[in-house]
This record gives structure tokens, sequence and C-alpha cells, in this order.
């Protein structure tokens, strides 16, 4: 009897224990192409290489690269192996659904002019989306983007960063692209999912950064980013004025 009820357990322990392992890899190789060690368009090391790099099985390996294709950061390629398709960076003013990392909607050319980082308790706006293990404390970012050539503010941004992750605050004006690229950076985790929420509405009173009177039309882009674990990392809110937004869609058929 006993032989048979540790089956299970043993079973699981391995489970866990595989989950650890492939979870290594995918830090370690996505830090890498973060930090542009494989170029864009660059193949990764073959599965034979990272086993032996890794002393991990082909399965964990293949898990590994699952979840990076998952993340948008590589894609096979008949004849080339696992090839870096984007480094992570913010991405061209067009929304696809496809990948996190293809979501944002600045090029690389946008400027991010950040106002000020604080750290504060949970605010209001921010609380409908927290799970109760959640953070408490949030750094809050406020800041400006503007066009390339611009002097006009293209959208107003106010970014909150769970406490455990306010480190990024350090990084602001001397490390380029989106915060939850930061966040895996330094600290090697992994954002999961991403919601987005659009809405429009009136301003009840006048915007001196987005230089707008009172009852003109926002359009405001919220969105809230998961770990892999089902932790809110961060909640961004991106205030455009209604004349100056657009939004387009690539929508593609997942293969079978």
């Amino acid at each position: 009897m006993a032989r048979s009820s540790s089956k299970p357990d043993m079973i699981a322990t391995a489970e866990k224990g595989e989950d650890r392992l492939h979870q290594m890899v995918l830090k370690a190789l996505r830090t890498e192409i973060l930090r542009g060690l494989h170029p864009v368009g660059a193949a990764l090391p073959s599965e034979a290489t990272l086993v032996a790099r890794f002393g991990v099985s082909r399965h964990t390996v293949r898990e590994a690269l699952r979840q990076l294709r998952e993340l948008g950061l590589v894609e096979p390629r008949q004849g080339f192996g696992t090839v870096v398709t984007q480094q992570g960076g913010p991405q061209p003013y067009v929304h696809r659904v496809s990948s996190i990392s293809d979501l944002h909607d600045f090029g690389v050319e946008s400027r991010y002019f950040g106002d000020s980082a604080t750290l504060i308790k949970t605010p209001p706006s921010v609380a409908p989306h927290l799970h109760a293990t959640d953070a408490q404390s949030w750094l809050r970012i406020d800041g400006l983007r503007y066009a390339p050539g611009d002097d006009v503010p293209l959208c107003e941004v106010e970014i909150f960063v769970a406490a455990q992750f306010a480190g990024v605050g350090r990084l602001l004006g001397k490390q380029s692209g989106p915060i939850y690229a930061l966040i895996e950076l330094i600290y090697g985790e992994s954002i999961g999912d991403v919601e987005q929420f659009v809405r429009a509405f009136k301003l009840e009173a006048p915007s001196h950064a987005l230089k707008l009177p009172a009852g003109e039309t926002v359009i405001e882009i919220r969105r809230v980013y998961h770990t892999l674990d089902g932790d809110t990392a961060e909640v961004t809110f991106n205030r455009y004025p209604a004349d100056r937004f657009s939004m387009s869609m690539h929508l593609r058929r997942m293969k079978a």
C-alpha cells in the first residue's frame, strides 16, 4: 500500500522538477535575447547544444523554446532552426494579438520622458485589477510620449509597477524599451499574458500635459501585465487626444 500511494507523489515531484528546469532554460535564453547576445535574424544554438549546455533533457529544451515562441521572441524556420525575431523592445505603431512583444504602439524612435517615479500605496485605479497575492505598494511613473520631431505630446502615460520590481525605476532614461521588458531583464520574470482595455471619455478638467481643454475626448488604453504565476507586475494607462489616436490590428490564423 505504501509503495502504491507514494507513486503519485513521485510523479508530481518529477513534474515540478522538470518545470523548474525548463524555466531555468527559458529565463537564460530570454535574457540573452533581450541583451542582444542573439541578434535578430540569428539562429539560437541547436537543441543538442542546449541540452549539453544546461544538462537537461531534449523535452525540457523544447518546452523552453515553445514558451519563447509564445513570447514572440523566436520562430522556427526550415533549414535554419529557431531564429530570433525581435529583442523585446518597443514595436511599431501597430497592434498585433499574436504576441505580447507586438502589443506596444510606439516604435523605437519614440521619445519618452518620465516626470516622476514614486513609491505609493495601491491606488483606486489599479486595485480592481489585482489578486489577493499582488503587491500593496507600487512604483508610480508619470510621463509623456512624443512622436519623432513633434513637440506636441502624443499621449500621457501613467505606469504602476509592483513594489517587488521597483528597481526598474533606476533605469528610467538609461535603458530603452517598455517597462515589462526591464522587469524581465532585471528580475528574470516572464510576462505570461496582458489584458488590454480601450475606452473613450471626456475630460472633466483641462489636461495641461496634453494641452487639452475640459470637455475634449480622450482615448485611454489600459494594460494589465501578469507574470507566469498570475501575479500583476504592471498596470499602465496611455491616454491620447482623440484626434491623435489610431489603432491597427493584424489578425493571423494559428497554424494547426
